[in-house]
């Protein structure tokens, strides 16, 4: 299994301009890490800090906001972690969940689930 990376689109909050970005699929990240300076450009308020659980298993505090993404021809609102400087840009479960969406790690691609799970 390697890495899988794609492009998506991190919008304003109403949803009017997007700037492309490459991500890493993360299933292990339960949100989309965007960096700050991204977030902040875009307009993409705070709404709560609150302690996460890191990949190294520390405990860190991290600010969520919520906004507007385009990921695979879809637009929808997806929460979002305000990503320090050096930290990685991820897609996270959360956001791909919201898409229908699945990794191919052999394929090294996204593709549609077209499964709602109950």
């Amino acid at each position: 299994m390697g890495t899988v990376v794609v492009t998506i689109g991190i919008g304003d909050p109403q949803g009017r301009m997007f700037e492309d970005i490459e991500v890493i699929v993360d299933t292990g990240s339960t949100f989309t890490a965007v960096p700050r300076t991204t977030l902040q450009r875009l307009g993409v308020p705070v709404e709560r800090s609150v302690q996460s659980e890191l990949a190294d298993g520390s405990n860190a505090p991290v600010d969520i906001g919520r906004t507007m993404v385009r990921l695979e021809e879809q637009e929808f609102p997806t929460p979002v972690i305000f990503a320090e400087e050096g930290e990685p840009t991820l897609l996270g479960v959360v956001t791909l969940e919201e898409a229908l969406m699945a990794v191919d790690h052999v394929a090294g691609r996204l593709i549609p689930t077209n499964v709602l799970r109950l």
